[in-house]
């Protein structure tokens, strides 16, 4: 499907991607993975054609639609959603159009010669071209899309401008996956999508026909994607046919064979070398000193080895002891307007907890979170802090505090603890600020930088209980995985938001469900939380607990299966759940084909009654148009009867 040669791009005299040579086959989805900077969006973007190479060249087979989406979009204005969304279909109706023009076309030119031919061989291969890309129900099919991503019946007729940045990135993807292209290149797809859509898209691109490369940084949406994944690094591509984790297992055996190899090889060297300087002077041994010369200029020389990209690991401060209730609110009430969020809701976290607040786009969350953290009022109700409770909240607009004026490093020294001043460069590290980085001034950063400049900035500061409004956005994998290191071995308090499903297996010891108005408590991680909502298991609201202490601990939570046990256990479920979606997708769309053949054949007979007439070339104003007609239907009950044959396979 897509083959490159020999590809070289290089920025400032830094090469980035050096003489490469990749191949990609079809129906195959692909992650790009590697540390920042080391080519991957580049990459896309080349693929795309949106930038040139310096030398090489990338092939495709001729006719191959790519589509490409990058990691920031530019949204419209003057459409609704739906009409947006069927733009995907332009093509297609341009091609539809071009149809009806040559059959007009047809209609009024003589039925032989050159210009029927001329007429007749462009109609063919207009015809063949829509006949290989028509889809029908485009209405449902773009509906089904948007729900799918998240979006809601009653958004369908808002104007797309009215949508925030997250949203006009996934109205982008809507579009791109309406399109189907055989190339399809995303870049940070998951950005801005919650748990439910990252689902919804983890199955889409399962059933994809098409060429799937992306960059991702989210491990559990590798895993679940790809077939294989391809490491950018030192200007080179290196293949492993597998998802992430398994990737990383056989990334370090192929390192620690390299460093093995290449540590033998510079022994070599050295005991040649050593002989070349004792014996170069001494006649007797000019022959051996010249054949060893020589062999160390024959001689293939390994690159020193990559280690492993520097793994920062950081320690959050001590936190100081708190009371047994860290925050809670007791009757809760929140109400925009008319709108009521939240109807009388008890919450009470304790000490030591690491708890997840899950639940549907729109359900709460971030509300929820605002009121612990006392930055949002109560509608009625009360809100209670615990004895010595130091509360540290990140929100999703933290960056807005930071001082322009500053840099980078001085933003950081200025709230920094003592015994913490010499791991600040540690922790910006850890989070993507190294080397002259940590000189810019904050003014300069990207909305990105800036908000993990913001997430350092707060980690940095002693506290002992940490309410984090979706922390993880903006980090690469290495610097989720140095975050999440951070926060398992904290021994604080910690509230999270997160759509990263990864961390919310790793991290929490209860899940706090959002939703409807109210707040069901889980035991355990999202994994078990899963489980126990397939199960229909229920929990009671998480009442208050400085009430009734006893409840808080009746239910402690079940013993741990063994880590494999689980693993097994879930890869199953999501294979079964999987299954019974792609079951469940194949049974509607077959009845919508169904339904179209039946639509397409009552049409076929009432034409063939027509044109069946005795008197229908006398009568009718158009028999070439019949005939064109006629045989375009036949045509598409054919490509629709072939269509559900597939889907029966």
């Amino acid at each position: 499907m897509l083959t490159i040669a020999n590809l070289t791009k290089a920025f400032r005299g830094q090469k980035i991607l050096d003489g490469v040579n990749w191949f990609a086959p079809e129906r195959t989805c692909i992650g790009l993975t590697g540390m920042n900077g080391a080519g991957k969006s580049t990459l896309l973007r080349m693929i795309a054609g949106q930038m040139e190479p310096d030398a090489g060249e990338i092939v495709l087979p001729k006719g191959t639609t790519v589509g490409y989406l990058p990691q920031e979009v530019v949204g419209g204005s003057g459409r609704t959603l739906i009409a947006e969304a069927l733009d995907a279909f332009a093509d297609q109706h341009a091609l539809e159009a071009e149809c009806r023009r040559l059959e007009d076309a047809l209609a009024h030119a003589p039925t032989s010669g050159v210009e029927h031919d001329a007429l007749m061989a462009a109609y063919h291969d207009v015809r063949e071209r829509f006949d290989a890309s028509a889809r029908y129900d485009l209405e449902a099919e773009s509906e089904r899309v948007l729900n799918g991503l998240g979006f809601r019946t009653r958004d369908f007729t808002r104007d797309v401008g009215t949508f925030s940045g997250g949203w006009q990135m996934r109205i982008a993807l809507a579009k791109l996956l309406l399109r189907r292209p055989r190339v399809l290149l995303l870049d940070e797809p998951t950005n801005h999508l919650d748990l439910e859509a990252r689902t919804w898209l983890e199955e889409f691109l399962g059933a994809c026909e098409s060429l799937v490369i992306l960059v991702a940084h989210d491990r559990y949406f590798l895993d679940v994607c790809v077939q294989r994944i391809t490491e950018v690094s030192r200007g080179r591509l290196t293949d492993y046919t597998c998802n992430y984790t398994r990737y990383l297992e056989q990334r370090e055996e192929r390192r620690a064979q390299e460093a093995a190899a290449y540590a033998e090889q510079q022994e070599e060297i050295a005991r040649i070398e050593a002989f070349i300087r004792r014996f170069r002077y001494q006649a007797s041994k000019a022959a051996q000193v010249q054949s060893r010369v020589k062999q160390l200029e024959k001689m293939e020389r390994l690159a020193a080895p990559e280690g492993h990209e520097r793994r920062v690991t950081i320690r959050l401060p001590e936190p100081p002891r708190s009371g047994r209730i860290v925050v809670g609110v007791e009757g809760a009430v929140k109400r925009y307007g008319a709108l009521e969020v939240y109807g009388g809701v008890d919450v009470a976290v304790e000490r030591g907890t690491k708890t997840a607040l899950v639940g549907p786009n729109g359900a709460g969350k971030s509300t929820l979170l605002k009121m612990l953290a006392g930055v949002e009022p109560l509608s009625a109700g009360r809100r209670t802090a615990g004895h010595n409770v130091r509360l540290a909240y990140f929100a999703q607009d933290q960056s807005a505090i930071l001082d322009p004026t500053k840099t980078v490093l001085e933003e950081m020294m200025g709230v920094a603890p003592v015994e913490m001043v010499p791991r600040v460069r540690d922790l910006l590290g850890a989070f993507l600020f190294s080397g002259d980085a940590v000189d810019k001034p904050v003014r300069v950063l990207s909305g990105g930088e800036r908000n993990r400049l913001a997430l350092a900035k707060l980690l940095i500061e002693p506290a002992n209980c940490l309410l984090l409004d979706e922390p993880t956005n903006h980090l690469d994998l290495t610097a989720k995985e140095v975050l999440l290191e951070a926060l398992l071995a904290y021994e604080g308090t910690v509230v999270l938001v997160a759509h990263d499903r990864y961390i919310l297996d790793r991290l929490p010891t209860e899940i706090l469900e959002v939703g409807r108005g109210e707040v069901v408590r889980h035991l355990g991680n999202y994994e078990d939380y899963l489980a126990r909502k397939a199960s229909g298991v229920r929990v009671a609201p998480p009442a208050a607990a400085a009430r009734a202490p006893a409840a808080a601990t009746a239910a402690p939570p079940a013993a741990a299966d063994p880590q494999s046990a689980r693993d097994a256990a879930r890869a199953a479920r999501d294979a079964e759940r999987r299954a019974a979606r792609a079951a469940d997708k194949r049974a509607r769309e077959a009845a919508s084909v169904e339904s179209s053949i039946a639509a397409k054949e009552a049409e076929l007979a009432e034409l063939s009654q027509v044109m069946n007439d005795p008197d229908f070339y006398q009568t009718h104003p158009n028999p070439q148009a019949a005939f064109s007609a006629y045989a375009r239907l036949k045509r598409e009950v054919e490509g629709l009867y072939e269509k559900l044959e597939r889907m029966s396979a």
